[in-house]
Parts: C-alpha cells; structure tokens; sequence
C-alpha cells in the first residue's frame, strides 16, 4: 500500500481518536479538567442569561501553564450547561476570559456560579465552534442556534431556559427565531449530511454527533503533512 495513503489514514484514526492529543504536545501543560480536579483551577460563569457568546473566567492557581481547549464542557449546579469556543492557554497565578456557548437550552445560565470541566463535546459540536468566530455576533448567533439543534433535536424547547432570554435580549420575534432555526438545520444537513430524522432525534450524547466535517480532517492532515493529497 501506498506509504501516503497509510499516513493519511493513520492520522485520520489519530485524530478521531483524540483531538486534543496534538493540542497537548504542542502547548504542553496540564488542561483544565486535569488542573481542576487537582484543585488547581476553577472557571466562573461571567454573563448574564440571553449572552451569545458567554463568558468564562478560567482561575489558574497551578505553578504552570493550564491549557483551556475548545469543546470543553462545562456544567454548573443550578446553572447551564456550557462548552468553551477556543483554545487559550492560562499562565501560571493568573486568570484569563474564554467565550463559551451554551449547550443546555432549557435551562438559564447564571453569573457567578462555579463550573466544573466535564470532557470534550461530540466532534460534530466541536467542528461547529471551530468553524465559527464568536467574536462576530452574526456569526456567534449561527454558531449557538446549531448547537442546541444538536443538543437537544426535535426536544428543543424555545420557550424557556436560555433560548427564552436570548430572543428577549435581542427584541427577536419567535417567528423570527424559527426561521433562522430553520435555516441552520438546512446548513447542518448540508454540511455533515445528517437527515431529517438524525436531527429530529439528535440529543448531545446521539453518536451521530462523532463524527467531523471532512475538510477539517483534510485541514488537519495537510497542517501536519503538507503533501497530503498533492
């Protein structure tokens, strides 16, 4: 077999196996779930309900850097669910501020509370937040409506929780709101080739959200092996 080819698939399989393995060799240092169950870390959710994106301030209390990776879960007691939007990383006796997204739509965030890093999110989520920039609130908007589409499916529920607060904070209509939710789900169809029904039913544990957009894997590939597919 071709040695490229093999290289390729190899690094396929690396990279569906661990995405964050590559991020740890080149940033070096523990991650934040590493460094909070050692009590060395905490992240405080900063923004009111309705916030696209939200904030996080990540405390880094370790002698060493703290690596704080994208797709980070984060799940708070009375709180909502959040998952980070980038990498950054936290040096030794400081604090820094990451952009999160919210991943449980019924439910209100709430400034102050404590949260706690709880894995990485489904590699589909994770392609949606690094295809994105949330520092341009179009963008970000886009960003947060395909997360709960996945999250929650047919289940979402736009009547309450965080989604409820959004529309407000923007003065959106719900129609409004449906529309552009329509439109996203036809951009997911379209770009991961899920069905009706896999997003009808999509929930964030459904396998169907392990899996990742090709180009990313291709990107990823030719980051770390220029020649690859020349």
């Amino acid at each position: 077999m071709n040695l490229k080819i093999v290289l390729v698939v190899g690094l396929i399989f690396l990279f569906a196996v661990s995405s964050g393995g590559i991020c740890y060799l080149v940033m070096g240092g523990p991650d934040l779930e590493a460094a909070y169950q050692n009590g060395k870390a905490e992240a405080v959710q900063k923004t009111q309900a309705g916030e696209i994106p939200h904030t996080v301030q990540v405390k880094n209390s370790w002698d060493r850097p703290v690596r704080v990776l994208s797709g980070t879960l984060l799940t708070g007691d009375g709180s909502g669910g959040l998952v980070i939007a980038s990498t950054v990383t936290v040096p030794a006796g400081s604090s820094v501020e990451v952009p999160a997204y919210s991943t449980e739509p019924e439910k209100r965030t709430v400034p102050g509370s404590k949260l706690k890093p709880t894995g990485q999110a489904p590699g589909l989520i994770r392609d949606v937040i690094s295809s994105s920039n949330p520092d341009n609130p179009d963008e970000a908007m886009k960003t947060q409506l395909k997360i709960w589409v996945l999250a929650r499916g047919d289940k979402l529920d736009i009547y309450r929780g965080e989604v409820y607060a959004a529309v407000k904070k923007r003065d959106m209509r719900f129609y409004q709101l449906k529309e552009r939710l329509e439109a996203v789900k036809a951009e997911l169809k379209a770009d991961y080739g899920l069905t009706d029904d896999e997003l009808s039913a999509a929930d964030i544990n459904s396998p169907i959200l392990n899996r990742s957009s090709p180009l990313r894997i291709l990107s990823l590939i030719k980051t770390i092996y220029p020649g690859a597919g020349q």
